[in-house]
């Protein structure tokens, strides 16, 4: 068993073309023994966005707090506190805070053999 503070996970600010704004906590990743599933805590500031993307993996998100309009498909979606989204494989996503406080937002990712928390785009915090 693992268990630890949101709080104690280091902070990462994402640094990949088209995105403003966001930082992001692996809360769970294949460094604490969650080999099939990551679960991580995104923070979006105001006017902030996550890049406009699509990849083979799918999301499942529970949103925490915050007001963000949410592109999936050719839909978008205003969502707040409470909302869950989920996002299929393949399909082009973006998240953008629209409001007038941080967005926050826990959202799961299949964890590939490849997968390492050092081997991401982010600048540590």
């Amino acid at each position: 068993m693992y268990v630890t503070s949101a709080d104690k996970v280091r902070e990462y600010s994402l640094k990949r073309e088209g995105a403003k704004g966001v930082k992001v906590k692996y809360l769970l990743h294949k460094g604490v023994g969650a080999n099939h599933i990551q679960l991580r805590l995104f923070t979006i500031e105001v006017e902030g966005y996550t890049p406009l993307e699509k990849h083979a993996h799918e999301h499942e998100v529970y949103m925490l707090k915050g007001k963000a309009l949410v592109k999936g498909g050719d839909k978008e979606v205003l969502v707040t506190q409470g909302n869950v989204i989920f996002i299929s494989s393949h399909e082009e996503h973006q998240f953008r805070n629209v409001g007038d406080e941080e967005v926050e937002f826990l959202c799961t990712k299949e964890t590939s053999q490849h997968d390492s928390v050092k081997s991401f785009s982010f600048l540590r915090l």
